[in-house]
């Protein structure tokens, strides 16, 4: 080998090196065998850290700064990534190739960004199971933010504007196994809203405003473990709407409008239900109610809202006379 070639040779190993271990100003660096992980936390950040930037970035995360403008020439300078968390920026849109190139991408974080409307097509372009867009403006979600094929397993749309449930645009998730609702202006979960995620394990529709529930809701999500109502609006319950979730294990109803429970309820596999904070009316319709406590030992103690002379009792602790049943 001639001296000339050694020398270009050792040229392109000093540059390799020196840019796969470089790191941009404002930026923490942390470099391993099969990782390099970036964390960029300045609040006076308000462009993207390109500089410096190691090219075999695995791992990117840019919180609590001014960035407003993040494009795919950004991120095709990093192609093994494998997360991007944006939490806490100023981003209000994306481009619709903004992941082009990123095959290794299954993470994207946007939380507490300005976002309201996406392109279609803007996630099509990575192998993406885990998206959170949570605490942002969105109203609507585009069928097509997301390929036919989709392997997403986590969604978090929590902390939005969505008034309508987006059956339809989630359609090809066959995967997702953990859906974010919470704290948006839901009124209804729709029948049918679950049909297309037979593998879904938990389910979080908290802070909305739904009022009831239909008897088919979850009649087709056999794999639900967790349900989190609670902060609705709930009055009642059909009989017969959590039968059939063979695998729940923790169902949570507190602070929501219920007065009493039909029989059959809560004839589930679980004792983990939560009750609090609801207007319970503790007369003879209290019964089965009270014997789901008293028998069943459910881990929650609700507490009467009426009668007056009843305020404040623990469901539990009350006898049959109390109720207006025969001894």
């Amino acid at each position: 080998m001639n001296s000339w070639l050694v020398h270009a040779l050792a040229v392109m190993l000093v540059f390799c090196c020196r840019d796969a271990l470089s790191c941009p100003k404002r930026c923490t660096c942390h470099f391993s065998a099969k990782t390099t992980e970036v964390v960029c936390p300045d609040a006076g950040l308000s462009h993207f850290p390109g500089e410096g930037l190691p090219s075999n970035t695995t791992s990117l995360t840019i919180q609590f700064t001014n960035l407003s403008v993040l494009t795919s020439q950004h991120l095709t300078a990093i192609p093994l990534l494998e997360e991007l968390h944006l939490p806490g920026n100023k981003l209000s849109s994306l481009p619709a190739d903004l992941l082009k190139g990123l095959h290794y991408l299954h993470t994207i974080d946007l939380t507490d960004n300005e976002l309201r409307e996406l392109p279609a097509h803007v996630f099509h372009h990575a192998p993406l199971l885990n998206l959170v867009l949570k605490d942002n403006r969105i109203s609507s979600v585009h069928p097509d933010w997301l390929p036919n094929n989709s392997n997403i397993t986590w969604l978090d749309l929590s902390g939005n504007h969505l008034i309508k449930f987006p059956v339809a645009q989630l359609q090809s998730l066959s995967q997702l196994k953990v859906l974010h609702l919470s704290q948006n202006k839901l009124e209804e979960l729709p029948v049918g809203s679950f049909d297309a995620h037979p593998a879904l394990e938990r389910l979080h529709a908290d802070l909305n405003k739904i009022q009831s529930l239909d008897v088919k809701t979850f009649s087709r999500s056999g794999n639900l473990t967790h349900i989190f109502l609670q902060k609705n609006r709930l009055d009642h319950l059909p009989p017969t709407v959590f039968q059939g979730l063979k695998r729940l294990e923790y169902i949570d109803l507190s602070d929501n409008r219920l007065q009493f429970l039909s029989p059959g309820t809560l004839d589930i596999n679980t004792s983990w239900v939560e009750l609090t904070f609801n207007p319970w009316h503790c007369d003879a319709k209290i019964e089965y109610l009270w014997r789901k406590l008293t028998m069943e030992s459910l881990q929650s103690e609700p507490k009467c809202a009426a009668p007056e002379n009843l305020k404040d009792r623990v469901i539990a602790t009350l006898t049959r006379k109390e109720m207006g049943l025969p001894e």
